[in-house]
């Protein structure tokens, strides 16, 4: 697993590579802690790169979408792949989430209202 976070105005996008499994969450899992405590106006997950998406990536992502919504920090799912999004519809956790096909997408969905 790998995991990059970038700052775009005042969002942060996680992008995450690899396998989301009980071996990677310490990374998945201190990417997102840090991306919330910076308190981003959005925080999108962009989700492209995981190939293999366990329980323990959902559970890492229901974590991190109670605290965000604690916070008022929307949080947006990007580009999960089939797999992934059938893993949601099969927990019945795809509702809970909002996802957008890119990040770029993300970003216009989510900007504040002047």
């Amino acid at each position: 697993m790998r995991s990059e976070t970038l700052r775009i105005g005042d969002a942060l996008v996680c992008v995450f590579a690899g396998d989301m499994v009980l071996d990677s969450e310490p990374v998945a899992a201190l990417a997102l802690t840090a991306a919330l405590d910076s308190r981003p106006a959005l925080l999108a997950v962009d989700l492209s790169g995981v190939e293999l998406f366990t329980s323990t990536g959902l559970n890492l992502l229901l974590i991190a979408r109670r605290r965000a919504l604690a916070e008022g920090i929307p949080l947006v799912l990007v580009a999960p792949s089939p797999r992934t999004v059938r893993m949601l519809e099969i927990t019945e956790t795809d509702t809970l989430f909002t996802v957008r096909t890119t990040v770029d997408e993300a970003l216009r969905q989510h900007r504040p209202s002047d």
